[in-house]
């Protein structure tokens, strides 16, 4: 850690902050924001909405783990040039990591559209940030103020607010907590926001709170999280860009799995996604075992999935009466996709 560095986005001192690979490129590595990397190949960056991002970093980022390195970091680079990046460390000929690229888009769409789905989405990250259960919580501020989804700045004339508006942010969402019963304790914060040694914490979650948690994870039918089945490899990613693309126009966010950070097993994890997705997208084109498993599997849960593939290939007997989108080239993918999404996902 650098103690002259200081996040853009969160406002933590003492990061890692330092030139890339690509002399056009900024990397970051935060404790509460992850691995992130501004790349001035586009203006992408400077459209970003910190209100927005210093949450969503805080909830989906990438960061390096007791005995495990994560290679994977959000950049600003296109998407073209993420998965060039991403190809070429998988072949051994950088050894920079593999970019998952992010816009403005991408974070708005990710971004909670009402103060309940706030509410259930802190209810489930302090459930992961906790070892076992009715473990106490213990935050830096700029932890705590981007788990709360607080506004840095005055959306109008783009100042920063002042710590104390920060915190009462902040406070006023545990107070709700405290209040509907799904959390504990006490709250307290002291120094200086930016500061690593100032904490939240005093709270745990109460049996409420854990059994809104199971009810969370167990029904996910108002989500927009979309789990993809389909091969991986650098000869998929026009493939896999034309799905990301009509799942989004649809006003969903398709999950990859390899883009996905987690501690465990990528099977469990895998299903874990598919029983939190709203449905699945499964492309068969490439007769993926994998793929045909992960939609017999969200299937038996009773998600709905929808099949692609390419014109030309011959489906297994088994799904082959499935009302498929069978494809010509890629991008004829997007807005068959879209209006399928939009006619069959109520």
């Amino acid at each position: 850690m650098n103690d002259d560095e200081q996040c853009p986005v969160c406002g933590r001192r003492r990061i890692l902050k330092k030139v890339c690979y690509d002399p056009n490129s900024v990397f970051y590595e935060c404790p509460v924001c992850g691995q992130y990397e501004y790349s001035m190949e586009n203006s992408t960056y400077e459209e970003l909405d910190y209100n927005e991002l210093a949450p969503f970093l805080f909830y989906e980022g990438f960061r390096n783990k007791q005995g495990r390195v994560e290679h994977r970091y959000y950049s600003t680079k296109s998407r073209e040039s993420c998965d060039t990046y991403t190809t070429e460390f998988r072949n051994g000929n950088n050894i920079a990591g593999m970019p998952v690229h992010m816009d403005q888009d991408i974070i708005s769409l990710w971004f909670p559209k009402s103060f309940s789905q706030k509410i259930d989405m802190i209810l489930l990250k302090l459930n992961e940030l906790t070892d076992f259960v009715g473990q106490d919580i213990m935050l830096d501020v700029p932890s705590f103020l981007s788990c709360m989804f607080v506004r840095r700045f005055n959306p109008d004339s783009g100042e920063k607010l002042d710590d104390k508006e920060l915190v009462n942010q902040a406070l006023y969402m545990t107070a709700y907590l405290y209040e509907i019963g799904y959390i504990q304790g006490i709250n307290c914060v002291n120094g200086d926001v930016s500061s690593e040694e100032s904490y939240y914490g005093g709270i745990s979650i109460t049996p409420k709170g854990y059994d809104r948690i199971d009810k969370l994870q167990k029904n996910s039918d108002d989500g927009k999280d979309v789990l993809v089945a389909m091969r991986f490899g650098n000869e998929t990613s026009k493939l896999r860009e034309a799905i990301r693309k009509g799942v989004f126009d649809a006003g969903y966010h398709a999950v990859f799995i390899d883009e996905v950070e987690h501690n465990g097993f990528i099977t469990p994890e895998l299903l874990n996604r598919i029983s939190k997705s709203r449905f699945v997208v499964a492309d068969l084109t490439h007769k993926n075992n994998g793929a045909y498993f992960e939609e017999g599997y969200a299937m038996g849960l009773g998600k709905n999935v929808i099949q692609l593939c390419k014109k030309g290939v011959e489906l297994h007997f088994d799904i082959a009466q499935v009302n498929t989108i069978m494809w010509e080239k890629e991008d004829d993918i997007p807005l068959r996709l879209k209006n399928r999404i939009e006619a069959t996902i109520k």
